[in-house]
């Protein structure tokens, strides 16, 4: 049985400054089971007479357990390292207009101020509080919870860089498509970078199309498919570059594989 570990006394124990240990800190902690209870939405998308339904998880992840818990700000590296482990993928753009569009409860993007403190621990803790006091306990699919790290075919052609997008407005500054947010899809960062604002939000690999089950990874290269969940047709970025798949990992997809091949 796993250890209760408190959100609170999670966050007190890790480094006021975004290091390496601190993302290997929250990296274990979800290794560990220290994840509070992860409610999986079903999002809802369409393209022509094809339905798909996609499982994403209701709000940013939170270290804790169901009574005490707090959002972590990761990079994009550990939020890919983070999905590995949970059998999941990372966000594309469309996936999170379709959570916009779809969310229950709509909060305000809790923005601060761009300083020096950004990548704090302090902050981390501050912007899970402020996300808190504006979700008021309602429960549901949630947004803004913070910006997400997404895949995008741009990562292809810009080795080293990580691509964020988020914080939906209706009087921000940006327009994306149809979407007006204060992120527009962008990649002004490398893996490794962390603020406050960058939650870990992530997206089941099972998924269902048209009433059978499929895996996502295989939607999204779909060329027949991948509309339902790409705005830039066919994926070709599956995981976030120069992020590669942990030893257990490539096992049990190869292990799947297998099995289904059998079928």
């Amino acid at each position: 049985m796993t250890d209760v570990l408190r959100g609170t006394d999670f966050i007190a124990r890790l480094p006021e400054h975004a290091c390496a240990a601190r993302e290997e800190a929250i990296l274990a902690a979800v290794h560990a089971g220290h994840l509070a209870p992860v409610c999986w939405a079903p999002v809802h998308s369409q393209l022509g007479e094809r339905r798909a339904t996609f499982l994403v998880s209701a709000d940013a992840l939170r270290i804790g357990d169901a009574e005490d818990s707090v959002r972590i700000n990761a990079s994009a590296r550990t939020a890919q390292r983070i999905a590995d482990l949970l059998e999941c993928a990372m966000l594309t753009t469309r996936l999170c207009d379709l959570v916009w569009e779809q969310a229950s409860v709509r909060i305000p993007p809790c923005i601060g101020a761009p300083d020096a403190a950004m990548a704090s621990t302090a902050r981390m803790l501050e912007h899970h509080r402020r996300v808190e006091e504006r979700v008021a306990g309602r429960t549901g699919l949630i947004e803004n919870v913070g910006k997400h790290w997404v895949l995008t075919n741009r990562l292809a052609d810009h080795p080293g860089r990580a691509a964020n997008y988020g914080w939906f407005d209706p009087g921000a500054a940006h327009k994306d498509g149809q979407q007006t947010l204060w992120q527009p899809l962008g990649l002004a960062h490398n893996p490794d970078h962390v603020d406050y604002s960058q939650v870990v939000r992530l997206v089941r690999r099972r998924c269902t199309v048209d009433d059978e089950e499929r895996d996502l990874l295989e939607v999204m290269t779909d060329p027949a498919l991948a509309g339902l969940v790409s705005s830039e047709g066919p994926l070709r970025v599956l995981r976030l570059p120069g992020v590669p798949e942990e030893a257990w990992f490539a096992a049990r997809l190869q292990e799947r594989a297998e099995v289904a091949a059998s079928k």
